[in-house]
C-alpha cells in the first residue's frame, strides 16, 4: 500500500529509519554501559579530587551575574496590584483602574516610596528603587552558602521580596498550588520545607531514568549526536502527570520541575523569599538546581544562594545507596561544580 493511501508502507525511508534506530537501541543498549564506561569514569571525576574543581573552590561569583538580570513580575500588595515592566511599577486599585505609574528605575527610592505611599506600596518601591539601581551598576555581592546555612542567613537578614520577583526568571510552567502541595505534602510558601518536600515527592512518585542515562550515552559518545536517541524517551513530566505513579525523569526534568515549585507562591508570600537558577555542570553532562534570594547588608545587595540536586536525592534513593552518601539534596559540596547559572528556563 502506498503513502498516498494514507497508510504508510513500512518499507518507506522513514519507517525505516525508524525502525533501524528502534533496532539499535535494543542491540546496543546492553553493552551500552560497557562502552560507555571509559567516558562515565571520565565525568566522575574532576571535581578536585583527580582534577578540575568543585563548587567551594570555584569562583562562582561571575557565573552567577552573568545572566542575573530583572524581569516583569505582577503582584499584589496591601490590596494594590502592582504591574512592573522592566522600568516603572503601575498601580492598580482592586477593581483594575490605573492608579498611577512610578518610574522606580529613575526615580530615587525616596521618591518611589512617595509616590506609593498613598496606595501602601511606599516600602515595596524604595526597596525595589534602590536593588534596581544596585544591579544595574552591578553593585551586587554574592553568598554562596549549603542548605542549612542558607536559610538560616535569610532568617536574621532584611529580605527583599520584590527585587527576587523581578529576578525571577522567566519560561517556567506554573504548576497549581494544590498540585505542588500534594506532591511534596508540603505548603509552598514555606521554601525550606519545600526542600526537603520536593525530595520526598520526588522519590515517591519518579525514579531516576537510568534508560535515558544509557541512551544519553549512546547518542553522545558512541554515536557523536548524529542519531536523536532521546526522541524514544520522551514522555510528560509536566508535575500535575508525576502523581499518577512512578515517572523516570532525568536532571532536567527534576530541576526544572523545583524551581517550578519553588516559584509557585509570590515572593513576597513566602516565608523566605526565593528564585530558582539552573546550574550546568558541563564537564559532568549534569544539570541541578540553585535556590538564591536577595537581601540588604551594610547597606548594599547580597544575593545569598545555596544548591539543590534532586536527581542524586532520587537516584540515592533508588538504588538504596543513601547510607553511603546521604540524602543527596544538598548540592552545596566537593560532588558539584558549575560551568554556567541560567535563571530562566530558556
Amino acid at each position: 500500500m502506498s503513502e498516498r493511501d494514507g497508510n504508510p508502507d513500512e518499507s518507506t525511508p522513514e519507517r525505516g529509519v525508524d525502525r533501524g534506530r528502534r533496532r539499535f537501541l535494543r542491540l546496543a543498549g546492553g553493552g551500552a554501559l560497557g562502552l560507555g564506561g571509559a567516558r562515565v569514569g571520565y565525568e566522575v571525576t574532576g571535581y578536585g579530587r583527580v582534577f578540575g574543581t568543585n563548587l567551594p573552590e570555584q569562583d562562582l561569583a561571575p557565573l552567577a551575574a552573568r545572566r542575573l538580570d530583572t524581569h516583569p513580575f505582577d503582584l499584589t500588595a496591601a490590596g494594590t496590584r502592582l504591574r512592573f515592566d522592566g522600568d516603572a511599577v503601575t498601580l492598580h486599585a482592586a477593581d483594575g483602574d490605573r492608579r498611577t505609574t512610578v518610574p522606580v528605575a529613575d526615580a530615587t527610592p525616596d521618591e518611589a516610596a512617595d509616590a506609593g505611599a498613598a496606595y501602601g506600596v511606599s516600602s515595596p518601591l524604595r526597596a525595589l528603587s534602590a536593588d534596581l539601581d544596585a544591579l544595574d551598576a552591578g553593585d551586587v555581592a554574592f553568598e554562596f552558602l549549603d542548605t542549612r546555612a542558607f536559610f538560616d542567613r535569610l532568617a536574621d537578614a532584611r529580605t527583599r521580596p520584590f527585587t527576587v520577583a523581578t529576578l525571577r526568571g522567566e519560561h517556567y510552567r506554573q504548576p497549581s498550588a494544590t498540585t505542588v502541595r500534594a506532591f511534596t505534602g508540603r505548603d509552598p510558601r514555606d521554601p525550606e520545607a519545600l526542600v526537603d518536600g520536593l525530595a520526598d515527592g520526588f522519590r515517591e512518585h519518579s525514579h531516576f531514568d537510568v534508560t535515558r542515562y544509557v541512551v544519553g550515552l549512546l547518542q553522545d559518545y558512541l554515536l557523536f549526536d548524529t542519531v536523536p536517541l532521546r526522541a524514544y524517551d520522551a514522555e510528560s513530566t509536566a508535575f500535575h502527570t508525576l502523581l499518577d505513579g512512578s515517572t523516570g525523569l532525568y536532571c532536567w526534568e527534576y530541576t526544572v520541575r523545583a524551581i517550578e515549585a519553588f516559584h509557585v507562591a509570590p515572593p513576597h508570600r513566602q516565608t523566605a523569599p526565593v528564585l530558582g537558577a539552573i546550574v550546568r555542570d558541563d564537564r559532568h553532562n549534569h544539570m541541578y538546581a540553585a535556590l538564591a534570594s536577595a537581601v540588604r547588608a551594610d547597606g548594599g545587595l547580597v544575593v545569598p544562594m545555596t544548591f539543590l540536586d534532586y536527581s542524586h536525592s532520587t537516584m540515592y534513593d533508588t538504588y538504596r545507596l543513601r547510607w553511603a552518601f546521604g540524602d543527596g539534596v544538598d548540592a552545596y559540596d566537593d560532588q558539584h561544580r558549575a560551568s554556567a547559572i541560567h535563571y530562566s528556563n530558556a
